[in-house]
This record gives C-alpha cells, structure tokens and sequence, in this order.
C-alpha cells in the first residue's frame, strides 16, 4: 500500500483536537531518554491527482511542550531552547514529495525560534476513518541546525519526531 495514492486527491484541514507531536530526545551521553508533547494548532494537506506534487503544512505551539516534569518542561520553553513567548508557533512547509522504494517521503522546511532547517518525514501509510484520514510521520531533526543551541553538554543533537495527524476534508466552495 502506499501513501499518498490510498486518499482522496483534495484539501485536508488537520484536526488539532485529535492530533498530536511526540518528541524523544536522549541526554548527550545518551542517558535516559525524555519523551514530550506538543499541540498543533493547524495545517493543511493537499493530495494532488499527481501525488508527487502534493503539499503539507503545520503548525504546534511552542508554549505547549509537556514532559514529565514541570521544571524542565519550564526551562524549555523558556528563552534558553524555544523562547516561546517570543517564538509561539513552529511551522512546517513542505518543498517536495516523493515516492521512495521505502515509501513516501515529504521534504519540508521547519521554522523554529526564528531559525530554519531541513527536514525529511517518513510518511506510514494512510489509514481511513469515517470522517477523514489518521497520517502518521516520523523524522529526526539535528535541533542545533532547527536553532536551539542551547544545551549542548546535557541533551542530544537529534530530535526524533513522531506527528499522528488526523485529516478531514475541507468542504470545496459553493
């Protein structure tokens, strides 16, 4: 099965109530690794009829990191990593998609703190639901080249994240 041919060609509008982003960072020497949450706030999937021109968006909230401990939880959303209260929203934009012998891929950039970077999602295949589609994609991102600096003798450089986006369709103009 692959992806992107399995849905319907149109515009789909991400469900931020039923999505979500798992991040998994470990400690730079590879201690214990800390899970984490964020919300999305939106985006957009377009499916193409030509898959490989298809285009994604999203956006989370920077504001709503979440691990199992406050303390920490604080300090990355503070000025040192996300600075949140001036950096609110991490974007997505995707370049291109394609179609691998693993699978799709959908290349994009990822907007962080002001800094930008390249990344490339590993696209599961699609799974129907009654009012749309559940996506699933998996990348690694290098969070010194994303812009987040700090840390550098305590967390790792890779980043592996982990979007379960639920789309429904947007209702085509009357």
């Amino acid at each position: 099965m692959n992806t992107l041919t399995e849905i319907s060609a149109g515009t789909y509008r991400i469900d931020a109530g039923r999505s979500v982003c798992r991040l998994v960072a470990t400690h730079a020497f590879g201690l214990k690794p800390v899970t984490a949450t964020m919300s999305l706030t939106g985006g957009t999937v377009t499916v193409a009829e030509d898959p490989e021109r298809s285009i994604a968006s999203a956006e989370l909230d920077a504001a709503s990191f979440t691990t199992d401990d406050p303390r920490r939880d604080s300090d990355i959303r503070g000025r040192r990593f996300l600075d949140a209260a001036n950096h609110p929203e991490i974007g997505f934009r995707s370049t291109r998609c394609r179609r691998t012998p693993q699978g799709w891929q959908l290349s994009g950039v990822l907007a962080v703190r002001g800094g930008s970077c390249e990344v490339v999602l590993d696209l599961s295949p699609a799974e129907r639901f009654d009012d749309g589609y559940r996506l699933v994609a998996r990348c690694a991102v290098d969070r010194v080249a994303a812009g987040v600096r700090a840390g550098r003798g305590i967390i790792g450089r890779t980043v592996h994240i982990h979007l379960d986006l639920h789309a429904v369709p947007v209702a085509a103009p009357a």
